[in-house]
């Protein structure tokens, strides 16, 4: 799969969770895909619970993406990730195997105001 290629079914998948299309967002990944949170030491595993998992959730939410980078089978995402109660920054780290997602890493993390005395040191982030 071309990084093209890779980066339009992310999207097309991304946009299939956001649209509440839980069924077509499982069809982007593997049977025995593996979805991990460490942060909270959860670990889901397989496609059926993956999905029974989404559709169970009280109040998804909705991912913008920020960036998409590959290597190979090595895939980051970067998004901010909406929910009803407050923002969150939210990295991806997907295995691939076949041209699916046989893994998902996820890190979540709350925006912050940046101190002050970091000020002559920085350059926005899309400059």
């Amino acid at each position: 799969m071309t990084d093209r290629a890779f980066e339009a079914a992310v999207r097309a998948a991304f946009a299939a969770f956001n649209e509440r299309r839980f069924a077509e967002f499982a069809e982007y990944v593997t049977d025995d895909v593996v979805e991990a949170y460490p942060q909270s030491g959860e670990v889901m595993v397989g496609r059926a619970n993956q999905l029974a998992m989404h559709q169970a959730f009280p109040h998804p939410p909705t991912f913008t993406i920020r960036a998409i980078h590959r290597s190979g089978d090595l895939a980051v995402v970067e998004t901010d990730e909406r929910y009803p109660e407050g923002d969150w920054q939210t990295i991806f780290i997907l295995e691939l195997r076949d041209g699916l997602i046989a893994r998902m890493t996820m890190y979540f993390g709350e925006p912050f105001v940046a101190p002050d005395w970091r000020r002559a040191f920085r350059t926005p982030l899309d400059g």
